[in-house]
């Protein structure tokens, strides 16, 4: 056991030293078209590397998804451009994300391969900042600026994911757990050694104790430090914040470090308004929903009158027209959306009639549903409207804010929508129906049937002029 375990910690010696070694000599360079994007815009992600001719590369391959909040929208064949005795490879991948704040692109593997080995080298990390579509949901709530002059350190995390690349898959399966255990400490140790050395040479900060503390911290914490040690210790409380410097950066006293955000509440209460014809019309529209049976009655009746005294003692033979029941809202406004989509007007250059088209099947559909006057409303008025409204989650009112207001840029502004934001409006308006349809209890919902109701119109008889006299 004892062989073993020495056996495999010398296995990941070498590993560690043998990958430091040749990524020294082979570097990948990663870098983004732009490191602040909208919500849903495409961004470049470009990784370039030289290398030997003899040398054949494998970049990463990913389906849908970099990381988690990172969506893949398609990626490029590599670019390769040969001198005398190198070879330079530049790879490009288009992505977004539809998370706002900070989102990481994780450290990307790439497998070099030669006629005697083969290894792997790992891109570094990095990261991009995702605005709101519209700005107006967000307010600044502080921005921190540093105490003191230093260098700006973040945690580590205690090397976790690190620990965990360095560890070969066969060998995690080979080896008990206590036996990984002491590996993962041993590769810890190397990691902390390596991470002292660079901390010393930019800060000549050289406090273990200290150190140990910032490794062990979560990434989340920034610190500021010079060669007497860790001066301020801060919090960045998470995606919604924007931070302003990198690891090892030199700051000054007074420098910002980063700005909080917070989402704005909406505050007013829609029940303090005045009463007026969009509140009238929601409770009479909800009044036909309830008591739509005794109407459709009401109108059966009122048909049978008619008949009977108009139509029935002249003796005249009816006709016969059936009413459908009404379709509910969520399959009228489906249908009219999968039309909207199969049409494409967008890609015909036609962007403010597309959006035009989409808000007046989802403001027809909020007014059948909700009872809420949406025709003929405002976007604010709408958005007013669902505040304490418990049949819609804060998710899809989201959805329904996006489609609204980018429609009236477009309509209003002449803004210019890009595809994916197009297609964003579309996707929202499909979920956000599917998310706030009506579900009615099989054993408790009133059935509606097909009325006849039998109507004519009076022939018209003319009289036959006998010609018989005129002779």
């Amino acid at each position: 056991m004892k062989n073993i375990l020495k056996y495999n910690i010398l296995l990941i010696l070498s590993l560690i030293f043998y990958t430091q070694a040749f990524s020294q000599e082979i570097k990948a360079d990663i870098k983004l078209q732009s490191d602040t994007i909208i919500i849903g815009v495409p961004n470049e992600l470009n990784i370039s590397l030289r290398v030997d001719k003899t040398v054949e590369i494998f970049f990463p391959v990913f389906k849908d998804t970099i990381s988690k909040n990172i969506e893949l929208l398609g990626e490029f064949k590599p670019n390769i451009v040969d001198s005398e005795a190198f070879k330079e490879i530049q790879k490009k991948y288009l992505i977004t994300s539809f998370d706002t704040g900070t989102n990481i692109i994780p450290e990307l593997k790439i497998k070099l391969v030669t006629e005697k080995d083969s290894n792997f080298i790992f891109t570094e990390e990095i990261e991009f900042f995702v605005k709101p579509y519209v700005l107006l949901d967000t307010i600044p709530v502080d921005t921190i600026y540093a105490d003191n002059s230093g260098v700006v350190v973040f945690g580590k995390d205690a090397f976790k994911n690190e620990i965990e690349q360095y560890i070969p898959d066969s060998i995690k399966q080979s080896v008990s757990v206590d036996s990984l255990n002491q590996i993962k400490s041993l590769v810890y140790e190397q990691l902390l050694s390596m991470y002292s050395s660079e901390l010393l040479k930019n800060t000549g900060f050289n406090n273990q104790e200290e150190v140990r503390k910032i490794i062990d911290a979560s990434s989340q914490n920034l610190f500021l430090v010079d060669k007497s040690g860790v001066l301020n210790k801060y919090i960045v409380a998470g995606s919604v914040d924007t931070v302003f410097v990198q690891e090892f950066q030199q700051v000054q006293k007074g420098q910002a470090l980063f700005t909080l955000y917070q989402i704005k509440d909406i505050k007013e209460d829609m029940l303090n308004t005045p009463f007026n014809f969009a509140e009238f019309w929601y409770y009479f529209k909800k009044f036909l929903k309830d008591f739509w049976w005794a109407l459709l009655i009401l109108v059966v009746i009122a048909a049978g009158l008619v008949y009977f005294f108009k139509f029935y003692k002249k003796g005249i033979k009816p006709t016969f027209l059936k009413i459908k029941p009404e379709e509910p809202p969520h399959v009228i406004a489906l249908r009219e959306l999968e039309i909207i989509r199969k049409e494409k007007i967008w890609s015909k250059g036609q962007i403010k009639e597309y959006h035009v088209q989409i808000t007046d099947v989802v403001r027809e559909y909020i007014e059948k549903r909700f009872g809420v006057f949406a025709v003929e409303m405002t976007t604010s008025e709408i958005l007013e409207s669902f505040e304490n409204n418990e049949l819609i989650s804060e998710a899809d009112f989201m959805k329904v804010r996006q489609i609204l207001e980018l429609a009236d840029n477009v309509k209003f502004a002449k803004y210019q929508a890009l595809q994916n934001e197009n297609d964003l409006s579309l996707k929202n308006s499909f979920d956000f129906v599917e998310n706030t349809k009506e579900i009615i209890d099989e054993n408790s919902k009133i059935i509606q049937t097909e009325a006849v109701i039998e109507i004519t119109q009076e022939e018209n008889h003319e009289p036959t002029k006998d010609n018989s006299d005129d002779e």
